[in-house]
């Protein structure tokens, strides 16, 4: 019995509207914390690609990166909490449905709908939830070059080029840029006493090519690159101090000697022996491209889950409060109230027991022959 009412209890929780209001609230607040922290690309806090990323991020983090890693504040797509809160509005969306579908007869035209529109946007919240749990990735620190194609290379992704400002919303579906500052770039070239261009190196495994592009960036705030025809080796890097300034540095490869340093705030050269090498600065815009095919269909059951709310508390403020009962009036017994179905019942006995009293009493001697 006590099983019983504990289920029922359970049930008529689940069932509250002000349920939704809090899930909505929480959601949303999620929704608020994605935007403002760093999101991990990388689900699985165990492996060395989330240790990397987070040692990334620790420059900007600083002191906040453990308790916000250890409270799954950057993985919160897939944080167990997350998951709880989804688990949560499928119950509350299965209660709502095995409700609706009992009360359907009784419920009014606009009660139906309301119920109807608050189940279905809680099965696209979970259904854009799962899209992008099963599909979604991100990719940080993606530089757009003026004029020049947008490259993602985890994905392998190239998209045109862009003739003004990069926007949040893209011609691919689900892709989406989310800006994260600007990033310092370079563009570097070598050239000799004659002006002839020496190609220059990124790698040891690339091809030497006439000019190079470097993006450097408070994650990645240096770069190597060498001119292997001469025998040389340079180095670019931030400096932490006003305006960014940019250390370039020239080594001979043979025995790491320092041949020559300067400091570029803007253009400038760096000249070693009879080789100078050029160097052009750019002000580049810096994204996250996130792609999330199920943002649009969660964005939808959200909105639609605004309206259920908002529905419902129209629909309950237009309804008139049933009225008071008075002193004296018989009180419901047990834990809780009755049901509609019970209510009838005792009025339909109430009601037969007030036409037997109009009918004739059978004697009492003719109940004394009975017997």
């Amino acid at each position: 019995m006590r099983a019983q009412q504990l289920l029922n209890k359970v049930w008529r929780w689940l069932g509250a509207d002000k349920r939704l209001t809090q899930i909505l609230v929480a959601l949303l607040i999620v929704q608020a914390l994605v935007v403002l922290l760093p999101q991990a690309p990388i689900s699985n806090v165990t492996s060395p690609g989330y240790s990397r990323w987070l040692a990334e991020q620790r420059a900007i983090l600083k002191g906040w990166i453990t308790p916000l890693s250890a409270l799954g504040f950057l993985t919160l797509r897939t944080a167990v909490w997350m998951r709880g809160l989804l688990i949560l509005l499928a119950l509350v969306v299965a209660t709502r449905l095995g409700d609706g579908i009992e009360q359907w007869r009784a419920l009014a035209h606009s009660h139906r709908w309301l119920h109807v529109l608050s189940c279905v946007a809680g099965v696209l919240i979970m259904a854009g939830w799962g899209a992008q749990t099963l599909w979604g990735w991100k990719q940080s620190n993606v530089i757009v070059w003026p004029g020049e194609p947008i490259t993602i290379s985890d994905a392998g992704l190239t998209l045109p080029s862009q003739n003004g400002a990069v926007a949040l919303f893209t011609a691919h579906y689900g892709l989406y840029f989310i800006p994260k500052g600007k990033s310092v770039g370079l563009v570097v070239q070598a050239v000799n006493e004659q002006g002839q261009v020496l190609p220059l190196s990124p790698s040891a495994r690339d091809e030497p090519q006439a000019e190079l592009r470097i993006a450097l960036t408070d994650e990645t705030p240096e770069a190597y690159f060498a001119l292997p025809q001469i025998g040389f080796v340079f180095r670019t890097s931030l400096l932490r101090q006003g305006d960014t300034p940019i250390l370039a540095q020239v080594y001979r490869s043979s025995d790491g000697e320092l041949l020559a340093a300067t400091t570029v705030q803007g253009d400038g050269a760096l000249p070693a022996d009879n080789v100078q090498l050029q160097i052009t600065r750019y002000a580049l815009p810096r994204f996250e491209a996130v792609y999330n095919p199920g943002a649009p269909v969660e964005g939808i059951g959200m909105l639609a889950l605004s309206v259920a709310i908002l529905g419902n508390y129209l629909v309950h403020r237009k309804t008139p409060e049933p009225p008071a009962v008075e002193p004296g009036a018989e009180e419901l017994s047990g834990d809780s109230a009755r049901t509609g179905v019970h209510q009838r019942l005792d009025e339909k006995f109430h009601c037969q027991a007030a036409n037997a009293a109009t009918l004739p009493r059978t004697p009492s001697f003719f109940l004394d022959f009975r017997l």
